[in-house]
């Protein structure tokens, strides 16, 4: 369809609609009204045609059109959007998008107030990088380290100045596993010093136990009950090879952001650790400088998988500056009811994050960081998913979930709040599948499904695979521990069965070598401005991935019992739920 010379005057009336005296979530309540009137008449009746002229039920898969994904993507990939950050305009305009998607479909509004949106308070933190400082004071000297070259600051949540001089202890990886015979902090002395830490977990940890013993909010949990009150964090050497210290220093401009709780003070924001700072290998090399170990040392120990951790001598200081500024973002939520009188109190919450990063440090001149494989794809895929299970006039027994949730750039925020706040449409949620970044960049034999070992979810993805003539292969990734880096990780965290299905690395055609390209994504792109609709993504592809969810979510939906933890299953342990299923949601 020829739709490329509507878009423009679309695109200026839709942005000159705003009111920026609103809240965010107010303006992206009012602009989802326009965005209904000005796209019902073309776009979204294009992409509703099939719907309109149906008049049985069909299966719900044969419905999926890969045209209305690249749409879809399209739309949330352009330079209009700036980037999509949390709490931007550009945000809210892709918000306004969903909803009125969400409207045209018949779903019903499962946000705040009767709408399709959640509003989430939110704190964003900005690290002033001319306020920060790192001293190393020792008998011998003194050792001032450079911003950028040496170390990277992390923004306080709670005050907009802090300074911290203490002690030194390297607690290796930070981690207490009891249940793997493995600590590094048995013996050592952390309470009012600055923990020196390696990033991730052990890599001969079991890939479950490495996931999440590779958490930030845990690792700093553990470290904050022993008295820490300050952390420094450096990359081992396979760290270090898959995010480069160049990669990072160029990302340091992002803001930071944790949600705010009914007090107003930001969640899992730990008060208590004043500084948190990342330094480089060179730079941590310093501070290992007369200890028992070095640097070198201390990374052959991390490589074996043996616990360490010993004194460092001298103390630091550590200076960091932030921004402090109270913002507003929503999750946009639609509920497709189910039929069953008792069953359709469950649900199953499909989820793909909305935000990426906006506008930032240029690169090649493009200050605009749009997000088209990270997330646009996986926004377009769950309209899809959506349109297709309302197309068919399927009569599901459960209730299906559709989430475009915000914030998970800045820590999984949005679907963090969405776990612990389930959505107004009353029920309870028993599974979560979560769509982000598939890299579908070709025609792939094979798909990945992270979390299919961990619940009763593995067979029935396995099953949809199958049917649309696709394999689950396992995780050839497995160091960079996806499984607790996207939005299914909060489900898990309030024990719900939850499941991550990406795109494969085995190619249909000799002549293509997609995991390649999967690879070259990921090292140019991933978290750039390059990452716009001009880079490969196969449609057909992305058309099957969507089929194998909505064939997912229809046998879940009519199974006659809900998803279930594996037995003795890690995380089902771990978060203490060993069936499905979160609290009620408020009425």
């Amino acid at each position: 369809m020829a739709c490329g010379s509507r878009l423009v005057p679309l695109e200026r009336r839709v942005a000159s609609y705003y009111n920026h005296s609103m809240r965010p979530a107010d303006r992206a309540l009012a602009c989802a009204t326009r965005v209904t009137q000005l796209l019902s008449p073309l776009a979204v009746a294009a992409l509703l045609c099939a719907a309109s002229i149906a008049h049985a039920q069909s299966d719900p898969w044969t419905e999926v059109r890969a045209e209305a994904i690249r749409a879809h993507v399209q739309f949330l990939a352009d330079d209009l959007l700036e980037g999509r950050a949390a709490g931007s305009k550009g945000f809210d305009t892709a918000a306004a998008y969903v909803v009125a998607q969400f409207r045209q479909l018949g779903l019903r509004p499962a946000g705040d107030a009767d709408t399709f949106l959640q509003p989430v308070p939110l704190l964003e933190a900005t690290a002033v990088l001319p306020g920060s400082a790192a001293q190393l004071a020792r008998d011998d000297g003194t050792v001032k380290f450079e911003y950028g070259k040496d170390f990277l600051p992390g923004a306080d949540y709670f005050t907009a100045n802090s300074t911290v001089s203490a002690p030194l202890v390297f607690a290796g990886f930070g981690i207490d596993a009891p249940e793997l015979d493995y600590n590094d902090l048995d013996k050592l002395e952390l309470n009012g010093r600055i923990a020196v830490v390696f990033d991730g977990a052990p890599a001969r940890f079991a890939n479950n136990a490495r996931a999440y013993y590779s958490s930030t909010v845990d690792k700093y949990a553990n470290l904050v009950r022993r008295g820490v009150i300050g952390i420094i964090t450096i990359d081992t050497r396979d760290g270090e090879t898959g995010y480069p210290w160049e990669q990072r220093v160029a990302a340091s401009w992002t803001p930071q952001m944790r949600w705010l709780g009914p007090d107003s003070q930001p969640v899992d924001a730990f008060p208590e650790l004043k500084v948190r700072f990342r330094f480089s290998r060179s730079a941590a090399a310093r501070l290992f400088e007369g200890a028992s170990a070095d640097i070198n040392q201390a990374l052959d120990v991390a490589a074996a998988g043996t616990p360490q951790g010993f004194d460092l001598p001298g103390s630091m200081t550590l200076s960091a500056t932030t921004g402090l500024r109270r913002t507003q973002s929503a999750n946009v939520i639609g509920i497709l009811e189910g039929s069953d009188p008792v069953l359709k109190r469950e649900q199953i919450v499909i989820t793909a994050h909305l935000d990426h990063l906006g506008r930032g440090a240029p690169v090649n001149g493009d200050s605009i960081y749009n997000g088209a494989h990270d997330n646009a794809s996986g926004v377009a895929i769950l309209l899809e998913t959506a349109r297709a299970l309302a197309a068919s006039g399927a009569h599901l027994k459960r209730s299906i979930v559709f989430a475009a949730v915000t914030a998970e750039e800045r820590g999984d925020l949005g679907s963090d709040y969405l776990a612990r706040h389930p959505s107004n449409a009353r029920g309870r949620v028993v599974a979560n599948l979560n769509i982000d970044m598939p890299l579908l960049v070709g025609p792939m034999l094979d798909f990945v499904a992270l979390g299919a070992e961990h619940s009763t979810l593995g067979p029935v993805a396995r099953r949809a695979a199958s049917e649309e003539g696709y394999v689950l292969s396992p995780d050839n990734r497995p160091e960079e521990v996806n499984f607790i880096r996207s939005d299914q990780f909060s489900f898990v965290r309030q024990g719900i069965p939850s499941l991550y299905v990406i795109g494969g690395y085995k190619s249909r055609f000799r002549d293509t070598d997609v995991d390649s390209l999967v690879r070259e994504y990921l090292k140019n792109h991933y978290h750039q401005p390059s990452d716009d609709a001009s880079l490969p993504l196969h449609y057909p592809t992305a058309a099957a991935f969507t089929r194998m969810h909505v064939r997912m979510a229809v046998e879940l939906a009519d199974a006659p019992d809900r998803p279930r933890w594996n037995r003795r299953d890690f995380f089902a342990d771990k978060f203490g739920r060993p069936s499905a299923g979160a609290s009620e949601a408020r009425p």
